[in-house]
This record gives C-alpha cells, structure tokens and sequence, in this order.
C-alpha cells in the first residue's frame, strides 16, 4: 500500500505540473486538501460532482484522454486517503510542509486553502448530518461542533498565515507567528479530531455507502 501511495502521490504531482493541465488544475497540494474534505466528509458526494472541484478552469478545456486519467488518478488519491482514514494512519500527504519562516507561502497553506474550500463545498452534508444528531443528543453534538470549529480555526491560520497573524496583532497577540512551529506539532491531531468528528456524524446517516474504498 505504501509504494501505491506513494506512486499515486507522484503521479498526481505530475499531472498538475504538466504542460497540458497545469493551467486548468488547481495545484497539487490544493487538490489533495480537497480530497481530504472529501474523504473526511460524514457522507462521501458522487464523483461526477467532486472531482469538478480539482479544476480551476472549465473541465471541458481538457480532452477525453487527459479527462480519464485525471479521473483515474483522482479517485487513487480519493482511496489511499479513505484507506489511511480506515486504518487510523492519518497524516499530511506527501510534498505538504510547513515553511517556518514565515514569508514564503508554505505548501501546508495551499493544502488548508484546498481542505476548506472542500468542506464549504460540502457544508450541507455536515450540516444534515449535525440535524440527525441533534434530535438525539443535542449535549454532545455542541460539543462535537465546537471541536469542529477549533479544527477549521487551525486550518484557517495556516491557509493565510499572513493574515491570520495581522488579525492576532489587532487582537493584542504580537507572538502569533513566533509560536507557529509549536501549534504546528499539533496538526495531525487536528487532522485525526476532524475525521473522527466525521465518524460519529456517519452513525446518524443511514444508508451509507463505501463505494470508492477498495479493500
């Protein structure tokens, strides 16, 4: 599973920096935040809708062959994200870091930048998921959605840490960008919190279906 992983990885990689699609395709960490989102979500959206959301241009600037591996590719990545997920190995994938310094957009940032673009595409799958719940166990689903909103609060900082740090410095906090590196070590706890927030949600959709995870 590793080296399918990691050859699905490069493979997409290439695809986005490729002369054809490099145009038309949202960047490589960018797509992998989306797919995130979508593997994440409490039900998973059909993939004629999601994987429009990896292109920055009209999908029909791009013909049938690049189409279809754009579509093979994409639905890889989509399987090694839902098996990681599956099997509680849940991290960054790979070529996503964090620059530390600070002035340089990190890949980490088009990462979060694709992540919440996803979820927003998908608020109305949580948000049906959150009136399920609620009609049973309204104490711990506020819980559940204040957990929600520290996880995307950590990926809203880290998609536009310039202006995240502009908004700490209007509420008084001068040390925001000093101290990133440290709320950094916990990102993949934030990463595990979100997709467990998903897990419980999916026990209040019936009918859920696993068509895209590939044993």
């Amino acid at each position: 599973m590793q080296k399918f992983e990691s050859d699905t990885h490069a493979a997409l990689h290439s695809l986005c920096e490729s002369e054809e699609l490099c145009g038309v395709l949202h960047p490589y960490a960018f797509i992998q935040g989306v797919v995130f989102a979508v593997a994440a979500a409490p039900e998973i959206p059909m993939p004629e809708k999601w994987l429009l959301w990896a292109m920055k241009t009209d999908h029909q600037l791009i013909n049938t062959k690049h189409a279809d591996n754009l579509t093979d590719i994409l639905m890889k990545v989509l399987q090694v994200q839902l098996k990681s997920m599956s099997e509680e190995k849940i991290h960054l994938p790979m070529g996503i870091t964090f620059n530390q310094d600070g002035q340089k957009q990190s890949s980490v940032a088009v990462w979060c930048q694709g992540m919440l673009f996803g979820h927003s595409q998908l608020e109305s799958v949580w948000q049906h998921a959150w009136n399920k719940m609620q009609l049973s166990e309204v104490t711990q689903m506020l819980q559940l959605q204040k957990d929600l909103s520290h996880c995307l609060y950590m990926f809203t900082t880290f998609a536009d840490i310039p202006l995240a740090v502009k908004q700490a410095e209007n509420r008084g906090n001068d040390q925001l960008l000093n101290i990133l590196p440290k709320i950094f070590l916990s990102f993949p706890q934030t990463l595990k919190t979100y997709v467990g927030l998903s897990g419980r949600l999916v026990d209040y959709l019936p009918n859920q279906f696993e068509t895209f995870e590939q044993k």
